[in-house]
């Protein structure tokens, strides 16, 4: 993803005049920025059939088992009758077994833990094939066990996969254990891009008062 020059814009309120970054195939890459920066506006504004979002606080609705929930979010490429190609079905699969969650797909979404969750919101993206995976806030709300587990699976489904995984968090110090560069809104409309070795400075640009 090759972005130069947006406008960054929610009704008649300039969020950011000027955004500017590049990611590269196989990167996990922190969103960050202060809340009302414009981080989901963002997200909203990049997602695509190919960049596929998935935002916060999607509900467990109960009597959908993981499985029928993964294949409700593949709704787009399903056919006339409700049913995914072969190819998909095969992507479904792996995603569940990648993910560490073959032993559920039988088992109501309803009860699963918040982290267990959001792994399944993940497979939707797997399924579906994503150059570029968008998540907004996926560990808010849950504990440091469930957070971590979330934040690994982003780092290493990006590095087995190749698939680019863009996110953003609050959670600062873990986000930085999965996240290989950090793309930041700073105080006034700024929006910065880091490289591997900067991470922190970006972010204490964003939180002058961070660490």
């Amino acid at each position: 993803m090759d972005i130069r020059h947006m406008k960054l814009a929610y009704g008649e309120r300039v969020l950011a005049a000027d955004i500017s970054f590049h990611i590269e195939e196989g990167e996990c890459v922190l969103l960050a920025g202060a809340n009302g920066c414009g981080k989901s506006t963002l997200l909203r504004r990049l997602a695509t059939d190919k960049c596929i979002l998935i935002p916060t606080g999607i509900p467990k609705v109960k009597g959908f088992t993981v499985e029928e929930f993964i294949r409700t979010g593949c709704y787009r490429e399903s056919n006339w009758a409700g049913k995914l190609s072969g190819e998909m079905e095969k992507r479904l699969t792996d995603a569940l077994e990648r993910l560490g969650l073959n032993g559920q797909r039988g088992q109501d979404i309803s009860t699963l833990s918040d982290g267990e969750f959001q792994k399944a919101c993940i497979a939707v993206g797997l399924v579906r094939k994503a150059d570029i995976l968008l998540l907004d806030e996926p560990t808010a709300y849950l504990d440091v066990e469930n957070r971590l587990m979330v934040l690994e699976t982003l780092r290493s489904l990006a590095q087995q996969t190749g698939m680019a995984v863009l996110f953003s968090s609050h959670d600062l110090a873990d986000s930085l254990r999965a996240a290989r560069r950090v793309l930041a809104f700073t105080p006034g409309g700024g929006f910065l891009e880091s490289g591997t070795e900067n991470r922190r400075e970006v972010l204490r640009a964003a939180f002058p008062m961070w660490e």
